[in-house]
């Protein structure tokens, strides 16, 4: 099989303050195989899933761009249509081709561009006819409009959140082109919307439930993929909210009565699975009311891998103001403080501005008098299976005694590298507050002896009613009271 592959990934949110141009995706992720470019390791576990895969099994493949940056506002337009041009143009070049395989986010957008998947999609569509099977991977936290049905064969999301299940993802992706081509296979979708907006943590029930039969669904005859795209809160687009997607092989009933089943047993657990509105003090009080080992509080609110600065201070100001011992936080954005410290190196006392200062959202700037307690040119941690570089960080420690971990580059904090590799012990603290809405769930639970997710202000806060949507498709649980929600799939053939 003659395979086509390409990834261009980005989560944009309508309300980050962080613009996103081209840079953002050199400094995470930005590979041309065709000039011989090297693939960067903080995202190449992700965009080599399915090219990787693909050579293993001995196919010919046809490798375009691959681009990732970590999530902020809507791309400038002119950067954006020059990277999906360079995959059209690749394309061009490489056919004829069997089958084009993409790993896109679901939730990109860019100046001019309510939906840039569609976009994309829709172009590539054009180029290679109505009969090759083209197939995408991408994120839970998408949002599926009518214009990636109409041009994808078939669109797979991961089932996790956090997102332990890429890789399997991959392969099962590979598995439908594979029988698609081969005459094996003819796909055919059913959608269905669901009319909430949310972050649900797959590792609590009852969602883990329903994740799971959905999995055992996967093994009946003709169901080829299941997907719940749980939808991008942080973008104000019409098509923005939940969608089921049902993949399986030429049964449209089958595919119907799979994604009215699924969406209404999604929308019936809404309430259960919604992350309870926690409020810095809630969480803090909650903290304090005892417990043995540590308890990690996720500043959710302030979550890089949702587009915010991860810069605010809400968080570090109520912390210094209640003298709590044995706290660490991390990682907070700040490149300037980080420069700082390296110019003053470690052991030195200095007079530190960290944090707020992006925006608003960020709150104010918290004033100290640090010591330098490590610095670590080239800080990593382990993301989706694999060790991220992140560039210069530096751990400080407030004159209250917070130990704070400072990082050049704007990444959520992903696994406890982040803190151990500063120096930072975490078996001798009792709290350590991370900037992460559930990714940091993977690698810190093992640890952690309780869990608590907070809601401060910030951009990604799950307090929706703080923001003002525009352009939202109305009525949506939670900012509106619903009629009764009855399904009605939608089949979709590319």
């Amino acid at each position: 099989m003659r395979l086509f592959s390409a990834s261009f990934a980005h989560e944009s949110s309508s309300f980050s303050p962080i613009p996103t141009n081209l840079e953002n995706f050199r400094i995470a992720m930005l590979h041309r195989p065709s000039r011989g470019e090297i693939v960067p390791p903080r995202f190449k576990s992700i965009e080599c899933g399915i090219t990787a895969k693909a050579i293993e099994r001995g196919h010919d493949v046809v490798e375009s761009i691959g681009a990732v940056a970590t999530p902020s506002g809507p791309m400038v337009r002119a950067d954006y249509e020059s990277v999906r041009d360079e995959i059209l143009f690749d394309l061009r070049n490489a056919m004829p081709v069997d089958a084009v395989a993409l790993f896109l986010h679901g939730a990109q957008l860019a100046q001019g561009y309510d939906d840039c998947e569609g976009d994309l999609l829709a172009a590539i569509r054009q180029i290679v006819g109505p009969d090759i099977p083209v197939g995408v991977e991408f994120d839970l936290h998408g949002n599926v409009t009518p214009a990636m049905l109409q041009a994808a064969t078939v669109l797979l999301a991961c089932k996790e959140y956090p997102h332990t299940d890429f890789p399997e993802r991959a392969v099962q992706l590979l598995d439908i082109l594979e029988a698609a081509v081969a005459g094996r296979a003819r796909p055919v979708c059913a959608s269905q919307s669901v009319p909430v907006m949310g972050i649900y943590h797959t590792t609590r029930q009852p969602l883990r439930g329903l994740v799971d039969r959905i999995s055992e669904m996967e093994r009946q005859p003709n169901v080829l993929g299941i997907s719940i795209a749980h939808g991008f809160p942080w973008a104000d687009t019409p098509c923005m909210g939940a969608t089921v997607i049902v993949v399986t092989n030429e049964d449209e009933a089958l595919a119907e009565k799979l994604a009215a089943q699924i969406a209404a047993e999604f929308y019936a657990m809404r309430e259960e699975i919604a992350v309870p509105l926690t409020t810095i003090d809630a969480a803090l009080d909650q903290y304090g009311a005892g417990a043995n080992g540590l308890t990690i509080i996720a500043d959710t609110a302030d979550n890089a891998g949702g587009g915010a600065a991860s810069d605010s201070t809400f968080f570090l100001h109520e912390l210094s103001r209640r003298k709590l011992e044995n706290v660490a936080l991390g990682m907070l954005w700040d490149p300037v403080a980080v420069s700082f410290a390296f110019a003053a190196g470690v052991g030195a006392t200095l007079p530190l501005r960290i944090g707020g200062k992006t925006g608003i959202q960020s709150g104010d700037p918290f004033d100290t008098e640090a010591t330098v307690t490590a610095l670590n040119p080239k800080l990593r941690q382990m993301a989706f299976g694999h060790m991220q570089t992140l560039g210069k960080a530096a751990a400080v420690r407030t004159a209250c005694g917070i130990d704070i971990v400072l990082a050049a580059e704007r990444e959520q904090t992903h696994s406890p590298e982040c803190f151990t590799d500063m120096g930072i012990d975490l078996g001798a603290k009792r709290l350590v507050v991370v900037k992460s809405a559930q990714h940091f769930h993977a690698r810190f639970s093992p640890i952690a002896s309780r869990i608590i997710y907070a809601v401060a202000p910030g951009a990604t806060s799950i307090d929706f009613s703080t923001f003002v949507y525009e352009r939202l498709k109305r009525p949506i649980w939670p900012l509106d009271t619903l009629p009764p929600f009855t399904p009605k799939p939608i089949v979709w053939r590319a």
